[in-house]
């Protein structure tokens, strides 16, 4: 699976205080924070935020993740065999599988 190219970004959006995330110089939207009654979310713009910084962060801990794969596969500790596993899995769900 294959994901939208280019660098992730979440900016503000005008309508709703919520952020919308956007890729690439095209701006190919990604995603955006639903906005909820405020009693139901307690942590509002500071959770919208932080969830969309998270989404937009995507692609690059997918590729830093892909890195320290290929370093763990080259490690023969204990600890880096049972991380491969976890990093592994991580990737593997990222990416559809």
């Amino acid at each position: 699976m294959n994901h939208t190219q280019g660098k992730w970004e979440a900016v503000i959006s005008n309508k709703k205080d919520d952020y919308i995330i956007w890729a690439g110089d095209e701006g190919v939207f990604i995603a955006t924070t639903q906005s909820v009654p405020p009693a139901a979310h307690e942590t509002g713009m500071y959770g919208k935020q932080a969830n969309a910084n998270l989404i937009a962060a995507a692609p690059e801990m997918l590729q830093e993740l892909k890195a320290i794969e290929l370093g763990l596969n080259h490690t023969d500790s204990d600890w880096a065999k049972e991380r491969l596993g976890y990093v592994r899995k991580i990737i593997a769900r990222a990416e559809g599988e």
